[in-house]
């Protein structure tokens, strides 16, 4: 699954933490404890392959991910989401959109269906609507650049003196994308995308608008932010401890 998103409304005024019941409540509700497992296999995969011997890289994935979210989501906060994500219609959204392991050949047959019958234009703007609140492209790029960065470190015995000049170069191109951080955040955008098209056929009209409609409100805006931080620094974390173990590797 593509879990990658959104912008973040800071608070301005003192307020307290979510409890641990309500994260693991919003964990269960949201299904987000589903998508850290899948998570959590592919890290365990990789792991055994590459013979990394610190299994708590992947033990501690949920322990962080809910601290992470504890943290920054207030308790009145996470009371507001969990009414939100209780309801009907945001139950139906999550089911659809939770479809794990979706048949290659049943995706396939659905996007040929799709160019066949393409939908509607005011549906379309909708989908591209929910799924610029999916995607944030510069939590993405800054995941990519984190990641190659790290493997170019390894791969090549730079001096210090290179290292830090390429560094300063690409902070002073830093808004200029290479044609390979592109593909890659196109490639994000396009499987989630396939993904909610596929999730949301069942929805008519206007039950697509009302998800749309909530999942713009600023609750949500912050809480998936906050979300895809605690996701992408457990990604972060993983492939440090990757590249700090290079002599382990043995992918052939």
């Amino acid at each position: 699954m593509y879990k990658i998103v959104i912008l973040f409304t800071l608070t301005t005024h003192f307020l307290l933490s979510a409890t641990s019941q309500q994260v693991d409540q919003y964990m269960s509700v949201t299904q987000t404890d589903r998508a850290l497992i899948e998570i959590e296999q592919i890290f365990s995969n990789l792991s055994e392959k590459m013979k990394i011997s610190d299994e708590n890289s992947t033990q501690q994935m949920t322990l962080d991910y809910q601290v992470y979210l504890g943290k920054h989501i207030s308790e009145d906060e996470m009371e507001e989401l969990l009414s939100i994500y209780r309801k009907p219609i945001m139950q139906q959204y999550i089911n659809e959109m939770n479809m794990f392991d979706i048949p290659e050949e049943e995706m396939r047959n659905f996007l040929t269906t799709l160019k066949e019958e393409p939908i509607s234009t005011e549906r379309q703007d909708i989908i591209d609507e929910l799924l610029e609140t999916m995607v944030n492209e510069e939590l993405l790029l800054n995941f990519y650049r984190s990641m190659m960065q790290r493997y170019q470190s390894k791969d090549t015995n730079q001096s210090e003196d290179t290292n830090r000049s390429k560094k300063n170069s690409n902070n002073e191109d830093k808004k200029t994308l290479t044609s390979e951080e592109q593909q890659f955040i196109d490639i994000m955008k396009k499987g989630l995308k396939e993904e909610l098209l596929y999730g949301t056929q069942v929805l008519s009209l206007d039950e697509i608008k009302k998800v749309n409609e909530i999942m713009h409100s600023s609750v949500i805006t912050k809480a998936t932010k906050v979300e895809h931080e605690a996701i992408i620094k457990l990604m972060e974390k993983f492939i440090k401890n990757i590249i700090s173990e290079p002599k382990k590797l043995s992918i052939k």
